[in-house]
């Protein structure tokens, strides 16, 4: 096995690539020393500290492969460890080292995320097999769901950020058919579920409050679906009272969410931007939503500048919305193009006839307008974003090998 290499990352701190122990008292600093220099892992693999170490060293998207995290100084494990899994990401494997050698213990731990449990005094032959034999079932159930995180940002107030959101999730879902929740992270004023004419969920406000109490069951008390594959996170919070919606909820519910949906969509209202750089940096995708204006351009600069302070792992697309000839204050595509100095992504045009039998009818464009101009743009958004492929459509000829086309008997276009 080489030598595993490091990633400098934006913070100054670096991470060796195969495995990294973050661990408390010398007994197991000295173990895994020892494990490293046999697997020939870098010298700075092992390191002191324990799950706190851990925390501040691993950024989203600069995780090793695998990492041995010491609980037993935690003050508080589960919120650890949920923050650690969701830094690493699914596809990472974490190893806990703990003082209780109870079967309870073991399944919290892997009902958190973790994929192996160890307990002190632990031996260099029982860490050598936990790192040589990752836990295969895991690692097949993580690469099964590749599922993906989205996160729209309205730069602008009234840019139809929420509209783009709530109807990509409806897309996906009904479709592309893919297992989708989407999560209205406006608490107080958001209208994703009166888009979709549905009741808000009782559960989400504590779901994100008390984040050591995620589990499925609890989810499942917040989430309202609206058809088979769509779940939707929304509330309606009194105007006076203050939701703490810190980052390590977010991770704590979104870690969770995606176990059972492919595809998370998340509508993230500008004024939570400073609070949620870790959300932003782990998202497959960050889509920042403006109209055509001047204004629009100064805040996708800025929040695009922002944004590489955090080194987002994923894309940031582009889209300008509500653009026709009757939107006053509206600039030229060139102008707002040249403004950003490239080209946006995705223009979507005003449709103020559909989306007002939209809102009247509390229901998707696709149920009402399957043929309006703005559907189809949010369609190619909406594959571009999941990776979906539309199947090939079979025609009365189909193309077969050579080039010559074949005439299919008995099948109706």
């Amino acid at each position: 096995m080489a030598k595993s290499s490091s990633l400098s990352t934006l913070f100054g701190n670096a991470v060796c690539e195969d495995f990294m122990a973050f661990v408390e008292d010398e007994k197991s600093l000295e173990v895994s020393r020892e494990v490293c220099k046999t697997l020939d892992f870098s010298s700075d693999a092992t390191q002191d500290g324990g799950i706190t170490a851990a925390l501040t060293r691993i950024e989203p998207g600069h995780s090793p492969k695998v990492v041995l995290a010491d609980i037993t100084k935690s003050i508080d494990p589960e919120s650890d460890i949920t923050r650690l899994v969701r830094k690493m990401g699914p596809e990472k494997t974490l190893i806990i080292l703990g003082s209780s050698n109870d079967v309870g213990e073991f399944r919290k731990m892997i009902a958190l995320g973790a994929k192996d449990y160890l307990v002190k005094p632990m031996t260099a032959d029982i860490l050598k097999d936990a790192v040589e034999n990752v836990d295969r079932q895991s690692q097949a159930l993580h690469a099964a769901q590749s599922g993906k995180l989205t996160v729209l940002v309205g730069v602008r107030g009234g840019v139809g950020a929420t509209t783009i959101a709530t109807n990509l999730a409806w897309i996906m879902a009904n479709e592309e058919k893919l297992p989708t929740a989407l999560l209205d992270m406006d608490l107080h004023f958001g209208t994703t579920t009166l888009s979709l004419d549905i009741e808000t969920g009782g559960g989400f406000r504590e779901a994100l409050e008390n984040p050591h109490r995620l589990d499925k069951l609890f989810l499942d008390s917040a989430i309202v679906k609206d058809g088979d594959r769509l779940a939707v996170l929304g509330t309606e919070e009194p105007i006076d009272e203050l939701v703490d919606i810190s980052e390590e909820s977010i991770d704590a519910l979104i870690g969770e969410i995606s176990q059972d949906y492919n595809q998370v969509i998340v509508d993230l209202p500008r004024h939570l931007l400073p609070t949620q750089g870790a959300l932003l940096a782990s998202a497959d995708t960050v889509i920042l939503v403006s109209d055509q204006s001047l204004a629009g351009i100064r805040d996708i600069n800025r929040i695009t500048q922002a944004m590489t302070t955090l080194q987002t792992k994923g894309r940031i697309l582009k889209v300008v919305s509500r653009v026709g000839s009757e939107r006053a204050a509206q600039v030229s595509k060139a102008d707002f193009e040249r403004g950003l100095n490239e080209a946006v992504d995705y223009v979507i045009p005003e449709d103020a006839k559909s989306l007002t039998i939209c809102a009247n009818a509390g229901k998707a464009i696709g149920e009402v307008a399957a043929k309006a101009p703005i559907l189809k743009v949010l369609r190619d958004l909406s594959a571009d974003v999941s990776g979906y492929e539309k199947p090939q459509k079979k025609g009365l000829f189909t193309l077969v090998p050579g080039g010559k086309k074949k005439k299919e008997v008995g099948h109706k276009t």
